[in-house]
């Protein structure tokens, strides 16, 4: 979730979130990593959208803050659009991160996922700005995938686990390290659409706490 800035001056769209952690296995060096993840992401490919007939680049601007006293009405409270809450733990009961749902503003990272340039809080950033897993998960030979293609995609042997790997076999799959953000990531955030309507909050309040996930005895 985030804030939609127009800068008419400099041409240039900014969108706006602050990534606030918490959780029992969580650094302020592993929220700098998630956030510069997500900002160099989402910036790489120079997103251009037209606005009244005017190119506009769109700039993505991430902080970060490691909160671990954070209480629970906090999240549940919050009224700041920038804000996104993740809880960060070892241990997923579903052994994956994730978001609360398409356009949300909370979830919980398994720290398995975030290994320096994993995409995976870039994957999950744009679930949280709304964006879906395309429908077509069978990609082969058409490319490097895009970011928000999920594990289990069918890609091309440069782009799998295992390079000489059957698709689909074991190891045969999406290494999610491949993923890209792409200008038909940004289009599909609808900026457009959203900046002539007037609407400049990109995403929604979901405002969920997570209590840490508990291994079953």
């Amino acid at each position: 979730m985030g804030i939609i800035e127009l800068d008419t001056d400099a041409k240039i769209i900014f969108i706006k979130s602050t990534i606030i952690t918490y959780g029992n296995s969580v650094t302020y060096e592993l929220t700098q990593q998630i956030c510069d993840e997500i900002e160099n992401m989402w910036n790489e490919p120079n997103g251009v959208v037209e606005i009244k007939n005017t190119n506009y680049t769109v700039r993505f601007m991430i902080d970060a803050q490691y909160n671990s006293l954070i209480v629970p009405e906090t999240v549940l409270q919050n009224e700041n659009p920038k804000n996104n809450y993740i809880r960060i733990e070892t241990f997923s009961k579903i052994n994956i991160s994730f978001v609360d749902g398409i356009g949300s503003n909370t979830g919980y990272f398994l720290t398995d996922n975030l290994y320096l340039n994993s995409t995976s809080a870039a994957h999950e950033y744009g679930h949280s700005l709304g964006l879906v897993h395309p429908a077509e998960l069978n990609i082969i030979g058409k490319g490097r995938p895009s970011i928000m293609y999920p594990r289990g995609t069918l890609v091309n042997p440069e782009f799998q686990y295992d390079v000489n790997a059957l698709p689909a076999q074991n190891g045969g799959t999406l290494y999610p390290i491949h993923r890209r953000v792409m200008q038909i990531d940004i289009d599909n955030l609808q900026l457009k659409d959203k900046i002539e309507k007037d609407i400049f909050i990109i995403g929604k309040f979901s405002n969920k706490y997570h209590e840490a996930h508990v291994k079953e005895a």
